[in-house]
């Protein structure tokens, strides 16, 4: 499945929510409007407690040390700590090397919507850390990666767009399209991603998928540069005229 294909389901997705919501308001409007509970009734003082008591706490998420409480958190159907748990298993530092787990914990997590968790599962494969015929019916280990990091562009993840982007731009698990490229790079240089921002400067600079205009490749250099790359600062101006923001 293609990035493109992804968005359309997002758009089916969205096109269903706001149908459920305005059926939702439809039913309310034909039941009339609620009655106000009476001031003073033991109806009052029961209903804002039980619905304190519905109220979960807050919990933050595990540290990436912390093997016990990622463990447990994760038990507890807290889907980042599973995420954060999934990478401990890749990392050797804390608990022996176990891909399946970890790619078990990451695919869970991603269905549960968390795009930190595509993101890991997209890395794992382009990184060749899960075997490919793990992959399903992808066709290798790059067009998993392409679909994960996709899956992870499309929940958020800034990281998915840009290895999405990369993907196309290479042909890697995909053919080639530098025009699809440059449209997700656009999308996360628009955001404040400074990498995003000069691949597309050099798509610019040599209208490759988008029109050639070197004052445009110029201008996201610099606002690559601006964000504290020092890659854009040296693509901008070799006379080191434009600069970082330095403390």
């Amino acid at each position: 499945m293609h990035v493109r294909e992804l968005a359309q389901a997002l758009l089916g997705a969205l096109l269903l929510c706001g149908c459920g919501g305005a059926a939702a308001t439809a039913a309310q409007r034909a039941a009339g409007p609620a009655r106000p509970a009476l001031e003073g009734t033991a109806a009052t003082p029961r209903a804002a407690a039980s619905a304190e008591a519905a109220t979960p706490p807050l919990r933050l998420p595990c540290e990436a040390d912390d093997l016990v409480g990622c463990t447990n958190g994760c038990a507890d159907h807290q889907i980042e700590d599973c995420v954060t748990l999934g990478s401990m298993y890749l990392g050797r530092a804390i608990v022996s090397i176990d891909v399946e787990r970890a790619m078990a914990l990451f695919e869970s997590a991603c269905a549960e919507g968390s795009a930190r968790g595509c993101l890991r599962l997209g890395d794992a494969y382009h990184d060749r850390l899960a075997r490919a015929d793990r992959a399903g019916g992808a066709n290798g280990p790059d067009e998993a990666a392409l679909y994960w990091h996709a899956r992870a562009c499309h929940a958020g993840a800034n990281l998915g767009c840009l290895a999405a982007g990369r993907a196309y731009l290479h042909g890697q698990g995909a053919s080639a399209d530098p025009g699809h490229a440059a449209a997700l790079f656009q999308r996360v240089c628009e955001r404040g991603n400074a990498p995003a921002c000069v691949e597309l400067g050099h798509l610019h600079a040599a209208g490759e998928g988008v029109q050639r205009d070197d004052r445009k490749a110029v201008e996201l250099f610099t606002k690559a540069c601006k964000l504290g790359l020092d890659e854009g600062c040296l693509r901008a101006s070799r006379s080191g005229d434009v600069l970082p923001p330095r403390d």
